[in-house]
This record gives structure tokens, C-alpha cells and sequence, in this order.
């Protein structure tokens, strides 16, 4: 075998190595993803829920309002009751009074619903505080152990790619540059040897003059049949 054959399958040997490394670390993306959409739907709903609460709390400012408002018209027709001296201003005054106490029961018995659906929303509020506390507890063991295997592998990357780095500047230019435009679009094994007159790949009969070519240069051939490259063995 050619020496720079040598050299490129050694350089090959490492990408492989690169390639198992990266689906690992791929296959972590979607765990850590889950942990982080647990973690996200109770911290979402907990947002949502406090809204709740800041525009109950507005609306219960309001109905206070309106009852503190009524009360002062109720007070001012309670005055005007005991300031008459006819029958008729009497029968006037006692139905303004009636009509401002009516108004102010209703606006203190909405101010009294409004207090009850807060009151509600909060323990709902402390409720999903408790949730989300309980998921972050749960998950430190396991974003911890994500985040160690994350690192280990990375770092095992970082190796396999310094160590291809070393390899790959052995290789001549040419050879390599083939090599890699084919390994862009594969990301797997791609160069094969002869077997026989054949691709080692897909058993397509390779012809004598290209083959001696290869076995005389060292040179890599394309398969018309599986686009892999091939090489001379022998």
C-alpha cells in the first residue's frame, strides 16, 4: 500500500472516531431539552399565574374604589334624608338612599369576589413556587451528569480532531482535498480498497488501466458505481 494511502486512512480512522464522537454529543441535545421543557411548562405556568394575580389585584383596587365612592354617596343621602321637612322631598331623599346603599352592597359584594379569586390565584401561585422548586431539586443530579458527559466527550473531540490535524498535514494537498470534498457530504467511511478488479464497496468492476493507475501513483479513484473512493490494496 502507498504510503500516502496510509497516511489518509489514518486520517480517516480519526474522522470516524470524530463523527461517533459528535452523535453522542448530539444525542445529549434532546435530554437536556426535555429537562429544560419540564422545567419551562411550571415556570411558564407560574408567570402566567402571577399575571393573573397583578390584574386581580388591579380590578380589586378598582372595586374598592367604587365602594368607597358609594359609600360617600350613600352618607351624603343619609344627610339630605335627615336635612328634609317635606313628605314629598322625604319620599325623594329615602329613595336616592335606598339606591345608594343597593350600590354600595353590590360593589362591596364584587370587591368581596374579586378578593376570593385572588386569595385563590395565590394559593395557586404557591403551589406551582412549589412545583417549580421541586423540578429544579430533581433536576441537579441530572443536568449535573449531562454536563460532565457533555464535557468528558467534548474533550475526547478536541482530541480526536488535534490528533486528525497531526495526520491530515502528512497527507499531500491533493489527495487530502479530494478526500475531504467527498467526506463533506458522507460523514462515514468513503475510502475503500480494491477487491480484486472490484469496488470493495459496491462490487462495481473497476478498469485495468485505472487500477494500475492506482496501484503505480497511489492515487484515490472515484467508484462510478457508490461515488466512494478506492485505492490500490496490493
Amino acid at each position: 500500500m502507498h504510503p500516502d494511502v496510509q497516511s489518509l486512512l489514518a486520517v480517516q480512522q480519526d474522522d470516524l472516531q470524530a463523527y461517533a464522537i459528535e452523535a453522542q454529543l448530539a444525542e445529549l441535545t434532546p435530554r437536556l431539552a426535555a429537562l429544560e421543557q419540564e422545567r419551562s411548562r411550571v415556570a411558564s405556568a407560574l408567570e402566567r399565574a402571577r399575571k393573573g394575580v397583578e390584574a386581580e389585584e388591579v380590578r380589586q383596587r378598582e372595586a374598592r374604589a367604587r365602594v368607597e365612592t358609594h359609600k360617600g354617596l350613600a352618607e351624603r343621602s343619609q344627610r339630605q334624608y335627615e336635612g328634609v321637612t317635606s313628605p314629598r322631598e322625604a319620599t325623594a331623599a329615602l329613595g336616592q338612599m335606598e339606591q345608594t346603599k343597593r350600590m354600595v352592597d353590590e360593589s362591596q359584594r364584587d370587591a368581596d369576589q374579586v378578593q376570593g379569586r385572588i386569595n385563590e390565584m395565590r394559593h395557586h401561585v404557591a403551589d406551582l413556587e412549589g412545583q417549580l422548586v421541586a423540578v429544579e431539586q430533581r433536576q441537579v443530579e441530572a443536568r449535573s451528569s449531562l454536563d460532565a458527559e457533555r464535557a468528558r466527550l467534548q474533550g475526547e473531540l478536541d482530541v480526536a480532531l488535534g490528533k486528525r490535524e497531526g495526520l491530515a498535514a502528512k497527507v499531500p494537498r491533493k489527495l487530502l482535498s479530494m478526500y475531504d470534498k467527498v467526506r463533506a457530504r458522507r460523514r462515514t467511511e468513503i475510502v475503500f480498497p480494491l477487491r480484486g478488479a472490484s469496488c470493495s464497496a459496491c462490487d462495481t468492476a473497476i478498469p485495468t488501466q485505472r487500477r494500475a493507475s492506482m496501484a503505480s501513483s497511489g492515487s484515490l479513484e472515484m467508484c462510478e458505481g457508490c461515488g466512494m473512493l478506492l485505492y490500490a490494496a496490493e
